[in-house]
């Protein structure tokens, strides 16, 4: 069993991940070597005295490690290798010994990641309001600061940030509950303005996950309750959706137009690119279903497209990647590659749907943020790539292992799932 400050330290680096999440470029890889180190390190020394099981939990292993797996088969398949693709991918798989570890960490110590969305959550605000309201350049200027996420990639992980300090009020553990609750209550509004500034519009799909988490973690309510809160979420998502539509500071009603230019082949809008990219990558699949064409072969293979005339030359010039975190995996690794984008997410969300049940709200507490952080990226990854960086890994596998080791029994008790 590691050591009490051990298992500290640990928890400290990994914590800081999600605190880092936006405001830093650098640090979440950093902490993420190093909290894997410490975890490798304390599995190898207890490979050889034997006191503990290294169990983590299969469906978790598989979710983290199997996207390494295919990408090293595919390599030997097609003979060739994207030192890029594999430092990416191995980030992921580093996530696991993490979570080994982070399953020993005193749960009190874990529940401190509320302070770290918080702090995500109102810094990511914050700074989108600030860059949209004073840059030249708008949102298109969010790339140039902090993690250097894009607009999109950015005001999502506010958004999520901002529900997910929200739901961690069960958790209070300050001296001053009321103005600790206060301060998670109000992450939610600030971010969805924050959120609002940025005319982000793939980002709202999060409202309706969290709407979807509230609903299956209420499994006790009466049928009229369940009624009554499936018509007020319905409301809300119509109205938010009308507002939306016909406001002026909104790009929603822009999608419809970009759709309609479109169909008269005026292809090279932001809906219209996206429509490009995501057929292209299903002709690929279709070339090579099992394994894919190759992730570093993608430009090439859309220079043939355009060929074809199927994509259009702003297409080739501008763009690697189809905005799709599904078809990037069913493109570049074939089927194999789509399974295991799909277990990253649905696999873990499997696990918290499982434990929002438990008598523990801590747990349910947990589960529920687990359940809307996997659900919510899988949903955003439809629109665009959440992994187009290996800088944005470190977020989705740290943040997935601590929601893991808070949603699990203790190690004395716990199952392998």
């Amino acid at each position: 069993m590691p050591t009490r400050h051990y298992l500290i330290c640990a928890t400290v680096l990994a914590l800081l991940v999600c605190a880092a999440a936006l405001v830093s470029a650098a640090a979440g890889p950093v902490l993420l070597y190093l909290t894997a180190l410490l975890a490798l390190i304390a599995m190898v020394v207890n490979v050889r005295t034997g006191k503990e099981s290294l169990q983590v939990g299969t469906p978790v292993v598989v979710a983290l490690c199997a996207p390494l797996a295919v990408m090293l088969v595919s390599s030997v398949m097609h003979g060739q290798w994207s030192s890029s693709e594999f430092e990416k991918l191995l980030r992921f798989a580093l996530a696991a010994p993490a979570a080994w570890l982070l399953l020993r960490a005193d749960r009190r110590w874990l529940r401190y990641v509320q302070w770290a969305f918080l702090f995500s959550a109102y810094a990511g605000s914050l700074m989108l309001i600030v860059i949209v309201s004073t840059n030249e350049l708008g949102r298109m200027a969010v790339s140039e600061y902090g993690g250097r996420y894009n607009a999109v990639a950015f005001a999502d992980l506010t958004l999520f940030f901002g529900f997910a300090a929200t739901l961690t009020m069960p958790w209070t553990n300050s001296p001053w509950p009321r103005v600790e609750n206060a301060l998670k209550a109000a992450a939610t509004p600030i971010a969805v303005y924050a959120v609002w500034l940025s005319q982000t519009r793939s980002s709202w799909v999060l409202v309706g996950v969290l709407a979807l988490v509230i609903f299956l973690g209420n499994s006790h309510w009466s049928r009229r309750a369940k009624a009554g809160f499936a018509a007020a979420a319905l409301a809300i998502v119509v109205s938010g959706t009308a507002i939306s539509w016909y406001s002026a500071d909104s790009r929603m009603s822009a999608a419809w137009t970009d759709v309609q230019r479109y169909e008269q082949q005026d292809r090279d809008t932001s809906v219209g690119i996206r429509l490009q990219l995501w057929q292209a990558s299903w002709l690929m699949f279709k070339q090579s279903p099992l394994l894919g064409v190759y992730p570093s072969n993608f430009r090439d293979e859309l220079v043939k497209l355009e060929q074809q005339g199927i994509v259009t030359p702003t297409v080739v010039e501008g763009y690697g990647e189809p905005h799709n975190d599904f078809l990037n995996a069913l493109a570049g690794y074939g089927l194999l590659g789509f399974l295991t984008i799909c277990a990253l997410y649905f696999m873990p969300a499997w696990i918290f749907l499982r434990r929002l049940r438990h008598p523990d709200e801590s747990i349910r507490t947990a589960a529920r943020i687990g359940l809307l952080f996997t659900l919510g990226y899988a949903c955003f990854s439809l629109t665009e790539m959440m992994f187009r960086n290996m800088r944005s890994v470190p977020i989705y596998g740290v943040t997935l292992v601590i929601l893991y080791a808070l949603a699990s029994p203790r190690p004395s008790a716990r199952k392998a799932d």
